[in-house]
């Protein structure tokens, strides 16, 4: 018998790399390979450790059945058994290749019981695998399995039928470089409802449901694929790191060169859409006017992403959405860094468009994963159904519920069907609905009631579709997740370390440029002298108020414009004011309403660097090659192209965030955009980078021929 004191293949499984390898080197074995190399070398070298071995030779493959034999299968008896040489005699012995004469040598244990207890240990399966080894049918048509099969049916007695209703417990495959996987969806919806929610919608759509009110729908179906790229030698940042070869090069918020781990995402869809409009004019607010549904929509999505390799965190994701509709075009182009920390995607992580496979990994980690249990991660909890058959591999059914969702805003559920040969779930249904009216549910926190109610639109969202695997083909290369490799960038190292401390007495985010001909001093010294025209906001300033927003105009004269948001303890407004030889003029003001009056906090403001420095972040072709071109001009910030900030601070001292540590200190966004026309295009572009590191948040660019 095997010595119990050795590990099982599960427990190897949960292993490291690291620690496989130094067993390896304990027991004299060799220490290179990949991880499931390593774990077919050691468990060899248990089994050699036996020495009550029993080889039986079987060179005659007509060999049948006889009372002997009987009599063996009504003994309780264990049996390894070598078979050196099986020759096949013509096809019709086993369906391999005439050429293939000698089977590789396979050793296995067998426990025999009677037919009704029959339960032999699990054979290795001989496709080249990653952790478990790969499709129930791959394992019985391989050559080493087979040749133990036969050997199984001459010793058993049909014992065989074991293997086609049961599924052994597996870990979840790790994606490796190369892998692909091509899938199709169906049942797809993505509805809206809710004045407040579509008008949040359409702000994060930069306008596109404008004349959309009260309710929208998407219908759609199509097809995707998400693929994981295999980089070359010359990604490498070290010539020497050549164990990393896979990798790509990716740059983080602060435009510093990573190695990383990539993945693309497309999608084709058809959809259709209907929705309400206003009847009349919309500041009649007579929403009731259905549009639709009208079909011929065409989505086109292609989404790469970056996940930095030795810290696994999501260092960008470039994303672009093409919508052709009867010959109207519009492409929407999109750079993101790191993960959205707003309220909205901190509910919904990856659980909107763009339509992505679950990977699971992540999820289930290096659990080995059988009917009937449970876990948790992040907020999914998590329970494993049923055996299931898909595409004629077999698998699990994981039901998933998002708790946190659930608790507070309605629900979020998932079903997942995995098999051991997939990094990705080959099925997978989506039902997720989000609604502000849920935010009381008992289940639901004071805190997370308190900024739900501040921050999630009335209404509710709902998405809800079925994606299913097509095809796919395995890759070649391990990623060696958490390695370190060499010139690796310090985290935060290309973080600005501005020092424009202007909380206690300063009346705005200083500028300081040396580029733009009327910077913000200016403008802001204009309003301060000014006896008429902006005596509000010259009043406010002398008597402890602040700027909190601020942003240049460049584009529709020859003279800057900057636009003024400012506050104190009593009143807000805001000035337009124009660049003028002499002086400045006053081009319009107004009063802000005390409901939207943001909170007059001077002891929130945070040190901050200057919008000279963070503008010369943002054109530096160096640190953001994409977003460079499209806003400079001779090397500076182009004349079209806006630059501003927002400070963003929380509410009155006496509000319930002020009981939480680490919520009272505010936020300045610089932000900006551009609109120009090129080659029959119109095309918008808007920026936010924040004030305080010269950390780039991300940018979005339009384009449209209508």
């Amino acid at each position: 018998m095997v010595d119990d004191s050795n590990p099982t293949a599960a427990q190897l499984v949960a292993l490291k790399v690291v620690d496989l390898k130094s067993m390896c080197k304990d027991a004299g074995l060799k220490i290179s390979g990949r991880k499931q190399e390593l774990i077919d070398r050691l468990l060899e070298s248990f089994a050699s450790d036996d020495d009550d071995i029993l080889l039986l030779e079987e060179d005659d493959t007509s060999h049948q059945p006889t009372e002997e034999d009987a009599e063996i299968e009504e003994e309780v008896f264990e049996a390894e058994v070598y078979v050196a040489e099986l020759d096949v005699e013509s096809d019709d012995d086993i369906l391999i290749d005439d050429e293939d004469e000698i089977f590789e040598a396979e050793v296995f244990e067998a426990e025999l019981f009677e037919e009704e207890e029959f339960e032999p240990t699990p054979l290795q399966h001989s496709r080249p695998n990653r952790l478990t080894g790969g499709s129930l049918l791959g394992s019985l048509t391989s050559k080493s399995t087979i040749a133990t099969l036969l050997v199984i049916l001459i010793i058993a007695g049909g014992g065989y039928w074991w293997w086609t209703n049961n599924l052994d417990p597996f870990v979840a495959e790790p994606i490796e470089y190369g892998d692909e996987m091509n899938f199709a969806i169906s049942s797809g919806s993505f509805d809206v409802e809710g004045e407040d929610m579509v008008r949040e919608l359409d702000n994060r759509l930069n306008g596109a449901l404008s004349e959309v009110c009260e309710k929208f729908n998407v219908d759609f179906t199509g097809n995707g694929n998400i693929a994981v790229a295999k980089g070359g030698h010359s990604e490498l940042l070290n010539p020497s790191d050549t164990n990393l070869v896979g990798v790509v090069q990716a740059r983080d918020a602060y435009g510093l060169t990573f190695l990383a781990v990539e993945q693309e995402l497309n999608h084709q869809l058809s959809a259709t859409i209907s929705s309400k409009t206003w009847l009349g004019d919309q500041t009649d607010n007579l929403c009731s006017v259905p549009v639709g549904p009208i079909s011929g929509y065409s989505f086109e999505q292609n989404s790469k992403s970056w996940t930095e390799l030795t810290s696994k965190a999501l260092l960008s994701t470039h994303s672009s959405v093409t919508l052709d509709n009867q010959g109207e075009r519009t492409v929407v182009e999109a750079l993101s860094f790191g993960v959205p920390d707003d309220t909205l995607s901190d509910l919904m992580p990856e659980l909107l468009l763009p339509l992505k496979p679950v990977e699971l990994t992540p999820i289930f980690g290096n659990s080995l994963l059988e009917e009937g249990q449970t876990g948790t991660s992040g907020n999914w909890r998590w329970v494993v159904g049923g055996v299931i058959s898909v595409g004629g591999e077999m698998g699990l059914q994981v039901n998933m519920a998002h708790t946190e969702v659930e608790g507070c805003v309605g629900r979020a559920n998932m079903v997942l069907y995995i098999v051991p040969s997939s990094p990705w779930a080959v099925q997978q249904q989506v039902d997720i609905r989000l609604e502000k009216s849920r935010y009381d549910s008992p289940d639901c926190g004071v805190l997370a009631e308190y900024l739900l109610d501040r921050a999630l639109p009335e209404g509710s969202i709902s998405l809800q579709y079925t994606l299913v695997r097509t095809s796919d083909s395995t890759g070649e290369g391990m990623i060696d997740w958490q390695s370190s490799y060499g010139n690796r960038p310090g985290d935060n190292s290309g973080a600005l370390s501005g020092n424009e401390n202007w909380g206690s007495s300063g009346l705005h985010m200083p500028d300081r440029s040396d580029d733009r001909q009327w910077p913000l001093e200016q403008a802001i010294a204009c309003i301060a002298n000014q006896t008429s025209g902006a005596e509000e906001a010259s009043a406010a300033l002398a008597t402890g108020g602040y700027v909190y927003r601020a942003i240049d105009d460049r584009s529709h004269t020859n003279r800057t414009e900057w636009n003024i948001s400012w506050v104190d303890d009593n009143d807000a407004g805001w000035v337009r004011v124009e660049e003028r030889t002499e002086n400045c003029f006053v081009i319009n003001k107004a009063s802000i309403g005390q409901d939207d009056k943001p909170a007059h906090r001077r002891e929130s403001i945070p040190t901050t660097a200057s919008l000279q420095q963070v503008e010369d972040r943002i054109i530096d072709p160096n640190r953001y090659p994409l977003l460079a071109p499209d806003i400079t001009a001779n090397g500076s910030l182009s004349g079209d192209t806006s630059i501003g900030y927002l400070l963003t601070v929380p509410p009155k001292a006496s509000d319930l965030l002020d009981l939480i540590d680490g919520l009272q200190e505010g936020s300045v966004m610089v932000f900006g955009q551009r609109e120009w026309v090129e080659s029959g295009m119109d095309y918008t572009l808007s920026y936010v980078i924040d004030g305080e590191t010269g950390r780039l948040a991300g940018w979005v660019k339009t384009s449209t021929n209508a």
